[in-house]
């Protein structure tokens, strides 16, 4: 458990630096090794159960990391583990479910990506960040407009305007989906002034893309190369490199320029190399998370069945104690009844005592109304009060104490009705004096204050 422990203190400190990077400064926390070491510390039943937060963002976070290197397929697996964990955050929820969708969007199965984009703007609705649910509004309505529900998507559309986001990345991201849907229609001098607003906010290249199809759908081949020839300059993308080779091509081929067609030739299939791999991952990325929202807990029914059997045996052990409870059951009762008796015997014999006790008390009081001023000393007081308090003065007489402090105990006693103050003046002491004798007098018994009374009469009771 020590070990343990300084594994999880380890694991909560590596993911607060990833959080506080992510935060402050939007940057994904890349040190893989401790993301790695955190995973295998908590991916355990006691971390998952305890620690399930940290677990899951661990594996958020790695997710990322390996999408940026172009491992799809392995991020998918870990994005599937966090969004199994359920973090608490509604945001990193609707993070990991974000990631998800944009995977099988990639894969172009935007019917899947729209349930998880779908499951994302649940979790940003209820996180309450009003930059988050506006782009939830965008991811669903793309998916919209490629599935062709163009007035589900107008819709989404609508209400992702009416946000007041100032953000030139959201809105240039706002035109370009509406560029989408007019160019889907093959409206395209509306799509091309939406994608032209869009560069306005922020140059991308899938508005590039975009502008240089509609001219190439137009047949204006001239307007679409220097579009593709900045993507092949600015973009990384396989996807919109290759489509932009194809009209540098197509350029070359019209000019008969048999160098350049061979060069861009040869350069685009490089490029399709690439997008076949690419493709591999993200086709491989979606069957696994088409697979897990099939069956999100594969593993269920193991744990239902061993549940079961625990409970079963469970009642089976419950069963055994209740059957030797019942063979026990009538001997306990003749034991209680038994000790029940022997109770009532001895509370009753008690009972008697006290009260011949309290006769004996009150026989000396109906003789002596008030304390004798003979009694200042212990052996005169002792004589006159011995025949009804003799075993009780065998007990005092055990007590280390002074014979000063046994007067006080036996007048406070039988006059328990009287004050320290009332008994210091019968005893001819001053107040400060009794009082530094009944401190003295408790001390040395062990007892306090409260106590004083019930330790004198069941003095004469234990004797």
């Amino acid at each position: 458990m020590l070990l343990a422990s300084c594994g999880w203190h380890e694991a909560k400190d590596v993911i607060a630096a990833a959080d506080s990077l992510d935060q402050t400064e939007h940057v994904i926390y890349d040190d893989t090794a401790a993301l790695g070491q955190t995973i295998r510390t908590l991916d355990n039943p006691v971390g998952r159960l305890l620690m399930s937060n940290t677990l899951g963002k661990a594996h958020y976070y790695m997710g990322r990391n390996l999408s940026l290197s172009n491992h799809i397929a392995e991020a998918a697996e870990h994005y599937i583990a966090a969004d199994r964990l359920q973090i608490d955050d509604p945001i990193y929820r609707g993070r990991v479910n974000s990631c998800m969708g944009y995977i099988c969007a990639q894969n172009n199965s935007d019917s899947l990506a729209l349930i998880f984009y779908e499951r994302a703007h649940e979790d940003f609705v209820e996180s309450g960040n009003e930059w988050r649910y506006a782009q939830s509004l965008l991811n669903v309505s793309q998916c919209y407009v490629y599935l062709h529900c163009f007035d589900k998507a107008d819709s989404l559309l609508d209400i992702a305007m009416s946000n007041k986001v100032e953000d030139d990345v959201y809105h240039a991201r706002y035109y370009r989906i509406a560029g989408l849907s007019s160019y889907l229609q093959q409206q395209y001098d509306t799509a091309l002034t939406y994608f032209n607003k869009s560069i306005d906010y922020q140059p991308t290249e899938f508005a590039y893309l975009k502008i240089l199809q509609i001219y190439n759908q137009c047949n204006i081949l001239d307007y679409a190369v220097p579009y593709a020839e900045w993507i092949v300059a600015n973009s990384e993308n396989p996807n919109y490199c290759s489509n932009a080779y194809y009209i540098l091509i197509e350029n070359a081929k019209a000019n008969n320029n048999v160098e350049l067609l061979a060069t861009y030739s040869h350069q685009r299939e490089d490029i399709n190399r690439l997008l076949e791999q690419q493709n591999e991952c993200y086709s491989l990325a979606h069957q696994r998370l088409q697979t897990y929202l099939s069956n999100p807990h594969p593993w269920r029914w193991v744990w239902i069945t061993l549940t079961i059997i625990v409970v079963i045996c469970i009642i089976l052990a419950i069963g055994a104690v209740v059957y030797r409870q019942r063979n026990r059951i009538a001997c306990e009762q003749i034991d209680q009844l038994s000790t029940h008796v022997e109770n009532q015997e001895a509370r009753l014999t008690q009972e008697l005592l006290y009260r011949q006790f309290h006769e004996k008390l009150s026989d000396i009081v109906n003789k002596y109304h008030t304390p004798h001023k003979r009694w200042r000393q212990y052996s005169l007081l002792q004589r006159d009060i011995n025949p009804w308090l003799h075993t009780w003065f065998q007990k005092l007489d055990t007590l280390p104490l002074s014979e000063q402090e046994k007067i006080f105990c036996t007048i406070s006693l039988i006059y328990s009705h009287l004050t320290d103050v009332e008994i210091a003046e019968y005893m001819c002491y001053a107040k400060e004096s009794i009082r530094i004798i009944k401190h003295r007098l408790l001390k040395k018994i062990g007892i306090s204050n409260a106590e004083f009374s019930d330790f004198l009469h069941n003095l004469s009771i234990d004797g």
